[in-house]
């Protein structure tokens, strides 16, 4: 009997990480066992293979299923060894340049705009290195990701070659029903992530007049579509009230989910916005309020308050944000960062970093990990300051910082977010400080929350190890 792979199965090998397989819409790559694999492998149409249980088990994970006459594996599925380490994602700014002129944008070492951009050729060549490290799940951003001249080419690319867009970073000015055709079409729907910052506060935030009612009319059309929309927020003293009525509306517009984060001291917002960035207590503490009043408004649009809490009303579960670790699947070898060890993050200007929200700061401090015009991915993803970085793990890190040698919730915070370890600790390698005031200060009285406002209902779920 011949035997062939679901459609929706590529198998794939790195550095560490020989055999293992993706799932198409599933994120990371899956490991296999070496008898696993060896099956798997020869599931092509053509090689006959005698039954067996480890078969019978395969066929059941939906791994594999009994062949038709005719059938033939896509370039795609077809096992490709990747001579560097693992990385499934990447979140690549293809332009720095924008229609808008944020007054917080992270991309920007100062006042001055961005115009560095990949040219199409580049942009060619860098898709075929992502595909040849095993590079599956696409994030674009930018600038403005879509005023690149090339944009819906891009994405054709990746179509073609079997990789999947994720994710869409957007300020929605350049969406379009004959692109939403287009885009309904591939393997997959991207998620649209647009940025919305209060009501009455967006235009003034993104210096762009009538950004506010045009996002709102991109976000009815995208969901006219059926297309998942979640909603960027960033949130300081000037716009503080207007979060949660904000929240209400994107949930009566069919908003997945509302992502409120605080606007960091990046470089041009240092200069912008002085006076309105809110403090590390009083950003807690408008946190603590929001969830209070979004909980007793029963609103089924998901709340991830960056660095706080994530809660999930569908599933009737949140998540503590700072909780990264947990009390008992704790490991010294765990990554600082797991979302900079599983996704790549490269700029307009081709410079790979731990994390593109932080890119202005690197740049104003010409601090330099690689560049990818510079230097092939592959060498990049296999040694060097980049791969140091995002490999640093947890038990380097602890040792590094004589505060959380003896910190009991050590386990839960693992140093807390690199991006505010840099501004608020001093660099990479530093502990999150105010991480410290969460666990000191704020655990409890958001546990407690929950608890308060569910007198008529069953509880929530904590889903964190604590």
């Amino acid at each position: 009997m011949t035997y062939i792979l679901n459609p929706n199965i590529a198998l794939r090998g790195w550095r560490l990480v020989p055999r293992a397989y993706y799932s198409y819409g599933h994120g990371g790559a899956n490991g296999l066992t070496e008898e696993e694999f060896e099956i798997l492998k020869k599931c092509d149409g053509e090689t006959g293979l005698p039954a067996s249980p480890l078969l019978d088990n395969l066929i059941s994970q939906k791994l594999c299923r009994l062949a038709n006459v005719g059938d033939k594996l896509d370039d795609w599925q077809r096992y490709k060894f990747c001579d560097n380490r693992y990385f499934p994602s990447v979140n690549w700014a293809v332009t720095g340049k924008c229609n808008f002129n944020c007054r917080h944008c992270f991309n920007a070492a100062d006042n001055s705009r961005n115009m560095s951009e990949f040219t199409w050729g580049h942009c060619l060549d860098f898709i075929r290195q992502l595909d040849e490290c095993g590079v599956q799940n696409v994030a674009l951003t930018g600038g403005e990701p879509m005023i690149h001249p090339n944009f819906m080419d891009i994405c054709r690319e990746f179509e073609r070659r079997g990789m999947r867009i994720e994710e869409l970073t957007t300020n929605g000015s350049f969406i379009t029903r004959k692109m939403l055709e287009e885009f309904s079409v591939f393997r997959e729907k991207p998620l649209f992530k647009l940025s919305f910052d209060g009501i009455g506060h967006h235009d003034w935030f993104r210096d762009r007049q009538g950004a506010e009612n045009e996002v709102i009319e991109k976000i009815k059309l995208l969901r006219e579509f059926n297309f998942r929309v979640r909603i960027q927020t960033n949130v300081h003293r000037g716009n503080a009230e207007t979060i949660l009525p904000t929240a209400k509306l994107m949930d009566s517009l069919g908003v997945e989910q509302i992502r409120i984060i605080r606007t960091t001291e990046a470089p041009r917002w240092e200069e912008k916005g002085k006076g309105l960035c809110l403090g590390v207590t009083e950003y807690y503490d408008f946190a603590l309020d929001f969830v209070k009043k979004y909980l007793s408004e029963n609103l089924m649009i998901a709340a991830d308050i960056w660095q706080v809490i994530q809660i999930l009303p569908r599933t009737h579960s949140y998540h503590h944000r700072p909780v990264e670790g947990g009390t008992h699947k704790y490991r010294d070898s765990f990554p600082v960062c797991r979302g900079a060890r599983g996704q790549i993050a490269v700029t307009p200007e081709g410079d790979i970093l731990p994390c593109n929200q932080m890119s202005g700061w690197f740049k104003k401090h010409g601090i330099r990990m690689g560049n990818v015009h510079e230097t092939p991915l592959k060498e990049l993803l296999s040694g060097g300051d980049y791969l140091d970085s995002v490999c640093y793990t947890v038990g380097e890190l602890q040792k590094e910082n004589p505060k959380c040698q003896t910190c009991p919730h050590w386990k839960l915070c693992l140093g807390g977010c690199r991006a505010t370890g840099i501004i608020f600790g001093g660099g990479y390698k530093n502990y999150d400080p105010i991480k410290c005031v969460y666990f000191d200060s704020y655990l409890e009285k958001f546990a407690a929350l929950f608890n308060e406002n569910n007198e008529n209902s069953e509880n929530w779920r904590c889903v964190d190890d604590i």
